[in-house]
């Protein structure tokens, strides 16, 4: 998955660096330009793009209408003055600011240096998943709340998952970059924000929608069943079998008793158990094998593996008589 790490002392080159992660902007350093440096750590998610910007010391950034995306800033530390439209925020660790494709955006801080971790979220991704959530047409610029508090509620949650990206951002060729873990991820984080944020669709968000038919569920049990393999996302699974996002959901609580990725998560476990049966240890590691099915974090894939199966899956591997 491509990523980029760079640290520049040339703000022509800050600039048009980080555009190529972020949007096109104007760059003015509001300090000793002689101290100048920036850092930039990014990668890219698919429809998210996700990174690490830092500055020695105060600038301003000034962009056009962001046209094609959403962004989120979190300031990693200090304080970060952001204007959007009409809308003011003092972005802080605890306080992101929020940014609409409609609207110019400024944004002034690094007293001190400092960073932020970026994320920018393609303007049609997060539109298209709105709409299968409410299962109604998307026409128009999602209104999102200038920012988002991280420090309560769903803000915190949200805060939760987007803050375990920095260990991607530093790592872009770990198990977290692989298309069966990252595809997901990002649609995890679009969806998370629409549920944090205000916007005007909010309401529709918390109507629950018809129950569909077994049939439907059946068929999507059996997709997941039969390419388990796939990097797949609820919506993925949704649109194949006829279903809007939040029907696959709740047929999947009523039917079948958990959601549809914590199936797919069992299928794959199994499919892990087999492939640990089967390979040879002299040859093929653990960490390799949970890889393969998604599985990035070994602690939790160990605890997972041994409450199904009662036992570590380093004692499956081993060789036996």
């Amino acid at each position: 998955m491509p990523g980029i790490s760079i640290r520049t002392c040339e703000p022509d080159e800050a600039r048009d660096r980080c555009a190529e992660v972020y949007f096109p902007h104007r760059l003015t350093v509001l300090h000793d330009r002689t101290r100048f440096a920036m850092s930039l750590s990014a990668t890219d998610l698919g429809p998210v793009s996700v990174g690490l910007l830092g500055y020695a010391g105060e600038v301003r950034l000034e962009t056009a209408e962001l046209e094609t995306g959403y962004e989120v800033n979190v300031p990693l530390g200090g304080r970060l003055r952001t204007w959007t439209g009409r809308d003011e925020v003092c972005a802080t660790p605890g306080l992101a600011a929020v940014y609409r494709p409609d609207s110019r955006s400024t944004l002034q801080g690094w007293e001190g240096g400092g960073r932020l971790l970026g994320l920018k979220i393609d303007r049609a991704a997060l539109e298209e998943e709105l709409a299968e959530l409410v299962d109604a047409p998307v026409r128009s610029v999602v209104r999102l709340g200038p920012s988002l508090d991280l420090r309560r509620g769903p803000g915190r949650q949200w805060w939760a998952l987007a803050r375990s990206l920095t260990e991607l951002v530093r790592d872009p060729g770990g198990p977290m970059s692989l298309p069966i873990v990252a595809r997901p991820l990002a649609q995890s984080l679009v969806v998370a924000l629409l549920h944090a944020v205000d916007h005007p669709y909010r309401d529709a968000l918390d109507h629950r929608p018809t129950v569909p038919r077994p049939a439907a569920i059946r068929q999507a049990v059996d997709l997941l069943e039969a390419e388990p393999q796939t990097p797949v996302t609820v919506t993925d699974v949704a649109r194949r079998v006829g279903l809007s996002t939040r029907a696959l959901q709740e047929g999947f609580a009523r039917h079948v008793g958990v959601p549809p990725m914590a199936y797919l998560r069992r299928v794959r476990l199994r499919r892990a158990h087999a492939d640990l049966r089967a390979a040879d240890p002299a040859r093929h590691g653990v960490a390799e094998i949970a890889g393969r099915w998604g599985f990035t974090h070994l602690g939790r894939f160990a605890a997972a593996y041994r409450a199904q199966y009662g036992t570590a899956p380093s004692e499956t591997l081993r060789p036996r008589p």
